[in-house]
């Protein structure tokens, strides 16, 4: 892509990530010089130690003059988990709805940013002006409060950015999906349609949130005598409340466990939710309360490693143990990509007798995406010119594309992040591309995911590390210490105290000879021992390690 930006001319969609992967949504819209910026979340990775991951902004960085604005849909973390991270190199206004904007508040608190990043408040139906961009916000139903739609004014045409949602008549807590609204600009005219793919393969929508809160009362009475588990996404507002009045109806306690649930709780009663709800008791609580009078909540639904419910599958949780015959109702859909590690503490508790219940067995969650089913009913109220299916794998993106062909939206166009998509000519088109990278929270710094740091962990993980010390002097060559990690276990010390005698010969015999009438060359010392080093192990162990040679006169 040249620096003047040549292609990219009239209303153009560029998305960073979203589009290549499930997480990390962060969209561009862009009108003559002018571009707006749609969620900045994140995406999570257990490989290697890169449990989180951003998108690369450099290209964001290169046009940062040009960004009038970053428009939040909703509170998830694929959608606003980046913002600490990425904001400071953009320092753009930020627009949110209320709990969305007490969410990110919080996050930025945790990085000394809360009281630099500008946050204006939003309310539904007032659009907000910014530059030749009008953004109106659109209530839609979906897993957490006050989720939005994005209506995208511009000269040269509208577009409908749907955010994640669904469509549920009964949705308990926040808003319906505002099909009036919709309607409205389906008969005024949309150019595109970009559109939430997750549930695609879904011909069916879920049922409602209150059938969800029915199901869990009934499960929760019936089990009299167990103590009850149910994990659930902690931003979950509706389902948090469901819980509570699975509680209150059984004549059970409340109680939380972990963290971000504390948080969560805290966030909504000073957005001015679970107002009747007395406070959730605390973990410390659930070893002093009767198995029969507890019902506890906890996170770690999707199997993250540091979560509530995977230290207490493992046995590791300070706070609470599960016994035989407990329960643990997973109220939550999988999310593509976590399966192995969700059965992982499946396997855990299965192992240690806890019995399991998900919504496989029995309806206890309702998803906040639209199935085929919800998706053609958007196309009817929208009718849109073009579709740009986002937020999924890429085999939901060409399913989502597929569906659309078969309503009869002939352009479905399925692109990948960086690709630059131009709306406003008589065919809309892939003009263009970014070159975009992904970025690995590593400790307080963001490094590249395909860069030296990750690629060299990976070769230590695979081989193991030797650091050996060699000492030289007036021709004479002597292997002085070698240390191994990751290359023999504990009852292996005799096989190691063997190659190691192997490798001080080698290096005597080769070395002393390659020195002999010849003055001292610490680099060919070193590279000449890493060589005999690596091919000693790997004619014993099979596996070339790591190895660190130093030379010593």
């Amino acid at each position: 892509m040249s620096n003047k930006n040549e292609k990219i001319k009239g209303l153009s969609f560029v998305p960073i990530g979203g589009c290549t992967s499930v997480g990390m949504n962060l969209y561009v819209y862009i009108y003559g010089d002018q571009w707006i910026l749609v969620d900045m979340g994140m995406g999570f990775d257990g490989n290697f130690g890169r449990e989180l991951l951003v998108p690369s902004p450099d290209v964001l960085i290169k046009n940062k003059a040009k960004i009038k604005a970053l428009f939040i849909t909703h509170s998830h973390e694929d959608h606003i988990g980046a913002i600490p991270y990425l904001w400071p190199m953009l320092e753009c206004p930020v627009y949110a709805r209320s709990f969305a904007a007490e969410m990110i508040r919080e996050k930025l608190a945790q990085f000394d940013l809360d009281k630099k990043v500008p946050i204006i408040r939003v309310s539904l139906h007032n659009k907000v002006t910014v530059g030749d961009f009008a953004v109106e916000f659109i209530s839609v139903a979906h897993s957490t409060p006050e989720s939005s739609a994005l209506a995208i004014t511009t000269p040269a045409g509208v577009v409908f950015h749907s955010g994640d949602w669904r469509i549920d008549d009964d949705p308990v807590l926040g808003e319906k999906t505002d099909e009036e609204k919709i309607k409205e600009y389906g008969k005024k005219g949309v150019t595109a349609l970009v559109c939430d793919s997750t549930n695609v393969f879904r011909n069916t929508k879920y049922g409602s949130e209150r059938d969800v809160r029915k199901n869990l009362i009934e499960l929760v009475q019936r089990h009299k005598n167990n103590r009850i588990m149910i994990t659930c996404f902690a931003s979950n507002l509706a389902r948090l409340e469901s819980c509570y009045c699975a509680a209150k109806e059984s004549g059970r306690e409340l109680i939380i466990v972990g963290r971000s649930l504390k948080k969560i709780e805290r966030i909504a009663k000073a957005s001015g939710y679970f107002a009747k709800i007395p406070a959730f008791l605390d973990e410390r609580k659930a070893n002093t309360i009767p198995p029969s009078k507890a019902l506890l909540v906890c996170t770690g639904s999707q199997g993250e490693l540091n979560s509530a419910l995977s230290k207490i599958s493992r046995g590791q949780h300070k706070a609470v143990q599960l016994q035989k015959n407990d329960l643990v109702i997973f109220s939550s859909r999988i999310i593509p990509g976590n399966e192995k590690s969700v059965l992982e503490i499946q396997n855990a508790l299965t192992e240690n007798s806890v019995d399991i219940i998900t919504d496989i067995d029995y309806e206890i969650h309702a998803s906040g995406h639209p199935s085929r089913a919800e998706l053609e009913h958007l196309y009817s109220l929208i009718k849109p010119k073009v579709l740009v299916p986002i937020h999924g794998e890429r085999i939901h993106l060409h399913k989502h594309a597929e569906i659309a062909r078969e309503y009869g939206i002939a352009e479905a166009l399925v692109v990948r992040d960086g690709d630059v998509v131009n709306l406003s000519e008589p065919k809309a088109a892939v003009v263009d591309t970014f070159a975009i990278g992904t970025l690995a929270v590593d400790g307080q710094r963001l490094i590249p995911l395909n860069g030296v740091v990750y690629a060299q962990r990976e070769t230590l993980a695979s081989g193991g590390v030797v650091s050996v010390a060699i000492r030289y002097s007036k021709g004479a060559v002597k292997l002085q210490d070698m240390a191994c990690l990751g290359v023999f276990e504990e009852s292996e010390r005799e096989e190691c105290e063997d190659l190691k005698n192997d490798v001080a010969s080698e290096i005597k015999l080769s070395l002393e000879g390659f020195l002999k009438g010849k003055s001292s060359d610490r680099e060919k010392i070193r590279s000449l021992s890493e060589k005999l080093i690596k091919t000693a192990f790997m004619n014993a162990r099979g596996k070339k390690p790591t190895v660190i040679v130093h030379v010593v006169e």
